[in-house]
Order: structure tokens, then sequence, then C-alpha cells
């Protein structure tokens, strides 16, 4: 997957009316349920495990 840019500050959250709402960097803004908060942690913590093995990976290659 080819990326524009990637940030390296991460998002701010913050429960408001029963919803979650996330405000990332450039004015990215998303709401979204208890659930699909949830949800979208778990992916997100998943993903970041995966990507620093990846890293790892690259790096012992060298």
């Amino acid at each position: 997957m080819s990326q524009a840019y990637v940030y390296e500050e991460g998002g701010k959250a913050c429960a408001e009316e029963g919803q979650v709402m996330l405000d990332g960097p450039d004015g990215i803004a998303v709401s979204m349920t208890p659930e699909a908060a949830e949800d979208t942690a778990r992916e997100l913590l998943r993903a970041a495990s995966e990507a620093r093995h990846q890293i790892s990976s690259h790096n012992r290659d060298l």
C-alpha cells in the first residue's frame, strides 16, 4: 500500500453523547459507536504490532 504521507502524530479520542470522537492530524475527524471504536482500537494495536515486526525483520536483513 503506497501512501502520500505517513503521520507521526497520533490522534486524540474523547467520548461525547454516547459516541467516540477521534480527531487526527490535518483535521481528520471520525465519529464512531463505542463498539466500532473498540473494534478499531483492536485493529490498530494488531496492525501496529505487525508493522513493528516488519520493521524489525527489515532491519535484520540489512
